[in-house]
């Protein structure tokens, strides 16, 4: 199976569209995995989880379930930096968790799980795969390759998150390219426990200090058939190669 995840109906209702022999069951009695087919490939698709720890209950529980050969994030998040701007397509490089903090009492880096990496890093070939389906749907200007960070509260400031930021603004090392959520980071750390691949793909809706707008929400939705139409490609693809399989 390869599973798809958002936060939003909004974030999967293209992928449904997509989807044939549908089926429908409960994950922890609350949030509907919508199961069938997309080219011959088993495909699962759920949304609901808003926070790192519901992703990853999620995923894992579903994983646990099902034989799960790639888990894909889908939907919006917000800009750290100016590389990046309102509608822009980010595809995943790497997930930090922004708010992990062990340092103190573990020999641990800053946002490492002891005994986990401290980043996330996605599969080169995954990753230029999705890339390559992306470029041929979306205009290229519009595309990115960013670096993920997860935290568990909405920010309002770039203050908010100082504690793992340098004087010169560099967040883990990085800064233009980096895109904020709330889910990438559970779904990361769900997929690296059960050795499995993962990506995430979201519209950037706003930078972090900025008021969402109807008019950011709307050019977010707006792109979310481009991304679907992409994705939807991407599993084609993918399914296609022998590195990507399973039933």
């Amino acid at each position: 199976m390869i599973l798809i995840f958002g936060s939003t109906h909004d974030d999967v209702s293209y992928f449904e569209d997509q989807l044939k022999n549908k089926a429908t069951e409960k994950i922890f009695g609350k949030y509907d995995l919508l199961t069938g087919t997309m080219f011959n490939q088993n495909v699962g698709i759920i949304y609901g989880g808003f926070t790192n720890y519901i992703s990853a209950a999620i995923v894992s529980r579903i994983i646990a379930k099902n034989y799960v050969v790639l888990v894909i994030n889908v939907g919006k998040g917000s800009a750290y930096g100016d590389g990046l701007k309102n509608g822009d397509a980010v595809i995943s490089r790497q997930v930090y968790l922004g708010e992990v903090n062990q340092t103190g009492i573990q020999d641990a880096i800053l946002g490492q799980i002891p005994r986990c990496p401290q980043s996330f890093v996605v599969d080169p070939y995954i990753l230029e795969t999705l890339n390559n389906s992306l470029n041929k749907v979306v205009r290229k200007n519009n595309t990115k390759i960013g670096t993920y960070v997860s935290v568990e509260k909405v920010l309002h400031s770039p203050k908010d998150l100082e504690g793992i930021t340098s004087s010169s603004g560099v967040i883990f090392g990085h800064k233009e390219d980096v895109i904020v959520d709330s889910v990438t980071g559970g779904i990361a750390l769900a997929c690296y426990l059960n050795d499995t691949p993962f990506i995430s793909i979201e519209i950037v809706e706003r930078h972090i200090g900025e008021e969402s707008t109807v008019n950011s929400l709307i050019n977010v939705i707006n792109r979310y058939s481009e991304i679907g139409k992409a994705v939807t490609s991407f599993i084609g693809e993918i399914t296609s190669n022998s590195v990507i399989g399973g039933k």
